[in-house]
């Protein structure tokens, strides 16, 4: 019996899901199970993310905010 790695077993996923999209006829929903394949993956908070991005774009190259100030 052989054992997969955490890799390997992502690996192995997303290949038979994008075969299973590949076979499917147009228009057709392909579900597959994903159980712990992607357990170790990192969760990042959404809306911290949008507010730093927010932030990045109102501020113009001489660190002034929309106001000039």
């Amino acid at each position: 019996m052989t054992y997969e790695t955490k890799k390997q077993q992502r690996e192995r996923f997303l290949a038979e899901f994008l075969q299973r999209i590949r076979e499917a006829p147009p228009g057709t929903r392909v579900y597959m199970a994903v159980g712990d394949v992607f357990k170790d993956a990192d969760v990042h908070n959404i809306e911290e993310l949008r507010a730093a991005r927010l932030g990045a774009v109102v501020r113009n190259d001489n660190d002034e905010g929309e106001d000039g100030s």
